[in-house]
């Protein structure tokens, strides 16, 4: 009965204030399309192999693994990264780029459900071996969170958790220090800006156990790869780190 009013009471806002997608300002039909026709859902780019086994980074070409599927970028040769594995869902630009800045800095929360469902359809795709032990997400610093009063990656790492059925470590790892957004800095000020911030409550939780770093945007991996490492200094065997999306350098 309260679910037959709430459809009722959905379609009557929508005959009334009806929705237009926040991407191409079409009118939405479907009742089930939050915020973006499925016309513009449908144009997210996913990131699909080729890509480097370590950070995913797509490869700009398939050569490099004619030789081994090993074969890992530049980057990570050079610099390996303190996790062992990373991976996105699809390229941050055009609607998956909207609908993560609408849910993250502007509040839509509803947007969650169709973001979580996009990385629910394709995790398998990018880790079908997947066995963890913990469900960890990058924390917001206590300002910056009753500022926004959620935390985008603690939502999506809630609904992992209830997919894989994998514990959650929410209060795990935090933030010991407010660092500037990301967002303003070059690659090496974001390693610099995100150094020492974090630590680790309860090394026991962690310790000897395989462990999913989950965030909603990866740049320059800077912030997971800060994270990562101080739980691999927790004693974590193993972290790997799963985002929404992902910046694909050119």
């Amino acid at each position: 009965m309260w679910r037959t009013l709430q459809g009722l009471a959905r379609r009557l806002v929508d005959v009334i204030l009806p929705r237009h997608c926040a991407h191409c300002g079409q009118l939405i039909v479907h009742p089930g399309q939050v915020s973006f026709c499925q016309a513009c859902w449908q144009q997210i780019r996913l990131i699909t192999p080729p890509y480097c086994p370590c950070c995913g980074e797509p490869f700009r070409s398939p050569v490099a693994l004619i030789a081994s599927p090993e074969h890992r970028c530049g980057a990570c040769r050079a610099h390996p990264p303190p996790y062992d594995h990373a991976r996105a869902v699809g390229h941050y630009e055009g609607p998956l780029r909207q609908a993560i800045h609408l849910f993250k800095y502007r509040g839509k929360l509803p947007l969650r459900w169709p973001l979580l469902q996009l990385a629910l359809e394709h995790f398998h795709e990018h880790y079908p071996m997947a066995a963890y032990e913990a469900i960890i997400p990058v924390p917001l610093h206590p300002r910056r969170l009753m500022q926004r009063e959620f935390n985008q990656a603690a939502l999506l790492a809630a609904g992992l958790s209830q997919h894989l059925q994998v514990p959650l470590l929410e209060r795990l790892l935090v933030r010991t220090r407010q660092t500037r957004p990301q967002v303003e800095l070059s690659g090496d000020q974001r390693r610099s800006n995100v150094k020492g911030a974090f630590a680790v409550t309860d090394p026991g939780l962690i310790d000897g156990k395989a462990a999913l770093l989950v965030d909603d945007v990866l740049t320059t991996g800077a912030t997971v790869g800060e994270a990562a490492r101080i739980l691999k200094n927790a004693g974590a065997r193993q972290v790997d780190v799963f985002a929404l999306a992902r910046v694909v350098r050119r």
